[in-house]
């Protein structure tokens, strides 16, 4: 039996989600909680009522999530700041979708970017640290060339061992289960 044909577009955003890291995905969290926002605030000034209610669930459901994930022991300070910012993000838009109040959406919305616009930037400061790291050599470990080997008749030169694919599973990456 053949799969069901999906969009080309829906393809590459499944693909970009399953292959992002965890920080990156948050990133993309905040990409889709601000294009809803925009999404919402139209809808609510040209009455589409429904629609708005959608886009404003989906966006409260977001800022659920985000609050719940926060991990308050490790996080210290800014774990708390961040909950006390998404939980006025979240009852602002409960408000706002009550009320199907475009002025409250406009109110959030800069919040909401600002917080796309830090996350945007701690997880590339977070991406590139990461890549210095796995470019840094390890300390003790040859950096590149022959080992020299110390043997009975003397120094031996053993070429270094051929370079192994990284595994495609990596423990240090933990994923977000997004599916259900």
């Amino acid at each position: 039996m053949a799969a069901p044909l999906i969009h080309p577009q829906q393809h590459y955003l499944k693909t970009q989600i399953e292959t992002a890291s965890q920080p990156q995905l948050l990133v993309m969290i905040f990409d889709a909680a601000v294009k809803k926002l925009r999404i919402a605030r139209q809808a609510v000034e040209k009455r589409e009522i429904e629609k708005a209610h959608v886009e404003l669930t989906k966006v409260q459901k977001i800022f659920i999530e985000l609050m719940v994930a926060l991990d308050f022991d490790k996080g210290g300070d800014l774990a708390h700041q961040l909950w006390r910012i998404y939980d006025f993000v979240y009852h602002h838009l409960v408000m706002a979708n009550i009320k199907q109040n475009a002025h409250m959406i406009e109110e959030v919305l800069p919040i909401v970017e600002n917080l796309r616009e830090g996350w945007t930037q701690a997880v590339a400061k977070f991406l590139s640290e990461e890549e210095n790291r796995k470019n840094a050599p390890r300390v003790g470990a040859p950096r590149t060339g022959a080992v020299p080997l110390r043997s009975p008749s003397g120094i031996k030169t053993v070429p270094p061992p051929p370079a192994s694919p990284a595994p495609a599973d990596d423990p240090l990456r933990p994923r977000l289960n997004i599916r259900g």
